[in-house]
């Protein structure tokens, strides 16, 4: 199996190659109880191709590196913790379920970045629920199953009015977590998160119904039966539904969609790498010797000079006050200063 998995590996970096767009490869992992290792597919977009795997235990995650580094231009690394610890003898590592450790370690030719796949999913049904639904405030969600991605999206949701409900098998868990989000959410929010103990409780009468346990079909026809008529239902977890469950809600027209994250995803990766592009030629401060010029978010000193790029200086935003705005009124010195700069750029 694990040559099947290297072999295909290879001809997906091949096919990446093929392009001439900036090439990408993703590594991550995820909590669910699964062995084998799996690649995703190949992601043509506008400023980038990629494609990338799933592994479930590091010990493959050596003979990956070796296949990839180098032949791809940016590797992004799961980041998050979610798999036991484990020891590598080989590396004198003793890694505790955070695979960026080892591919920092190892990775030294393609350029190494972290990422949160779960975030990217969150971002993705926030988006996805805000536009389906036209807007989110006045509307009840329930979420089934409040671990990591549950819990990040009902509290993106209650924070826009949603009056969300979330259910967890481990009462005492559930509990504390609807009333940290609560306390955390912002102060003239109006909504909340409640916390049921009662599954049916929690969605009944429900606007939009999400399955987010792990992998468990959580959503039996009673559920089903229980949100409003019109209400959709989104398995963000994996096979959330029965199958009882799913049929159903077809024969009551029923809308469910599992979450399409490629505009979340595709935004980040461009994101991510803007942000190192600007990180390694517009940030900082560059001294002139008449004057410094800073860019790139970089906070300025009285009189600095604010341009979009330090590298290569092309549009000059002001000069900086030193508190991290732009002054109003110019000295003579600064005008001076500026004029100097326009001449050089232009």
């Amino acid at each position: 199996m694990k040559k099947v998995f290297l072999k295909q590996l290879k001809e997906n970096l091949k096919a990446l190659k093929k392009n001439n767009s900036r090439t990408v490869f993703t590594i991550a992992t995820t909590s669910k109880q699964e062995t084998e290792p799996y690649l995703t597919p190949i992601r043509e977009c506008d400023f980038f191709v990629v494609c990338g795997c799933v592994i479930f235990e590091q010990s493959i995650l050596t003979e990956i590196i070796d296949i990839i580094d180098g032949e791809v231009d940016y590797i992004f690394v799961d980041s998050e913790k979610k798999i036991p610890v484990t020891i590598h003898p080989k590396l004198n590592v003793v890694e505790t379920g955070n695979l960026s450790k080892i591919c920092f370690q190892k990775i030294k030719k393609s350029r190494i970045l972290e990422y949160k796949p779960n975030d990217i999913t969150v971002n993705a049904t926030w988006s996805f629920l805000s536009q389906k639904l036209n807007f989110l405030s006045g509307k009840k969600v329930s979420i089934l199953g409040s671990g990591n991605i549950g819990s990040k999206l009902a509290l993106k949701l209650v924070e826009c009015g949603v009056s969300v409900s979330i259910y967890r098998r481990n009462a005492h868990k559930g509990y504390g977590i609807a009333q940290g989000l609560n306390f955390i959410k912002p102060e003239n929010t109006v909504s909340n998160i409640t916390f049921h103990e009662n599954i049916l409780q929690t969605s009944f009468m429900s606007d939009v119904l999400i399955g987010a346990s792990n992998g468990v079909p959580i959503i039996d026809v009673d559920i089903v039966k229980s949100i409003k008529s019109d209400a959709i239902i989104v398995d963000l977890g994996k096979n959330n539904l029965t199958q009882d469950a799913i049929q159903h809600a077809l024969d009551q027209n029923i809308e469910i969609y599992r979450t399409n994250i490629t505009s979340a995803f595709e935004g980040f990766i461009y994101e991510a790498i803007k942000t190192d592009e600007i990180l390694n030629n517009s940030y900082g401060k560059k001294d002139l010797g008449y004057c410094n010029i800073v860019g790139g978010g970089f906070h300025g000193s009285d009189g600095d000079i604010v341009v979009d790029n330090i590298s290569n200086p092309n549009i000059i935003y002001g000069v900086a006050a030193g508190d991290g705005t732009l002054k109003n009124k110019l000295s003579t010195k600064d005008k001076e200063k500026l004029s100097k700069l326009k001449k050089e750029i232009s």
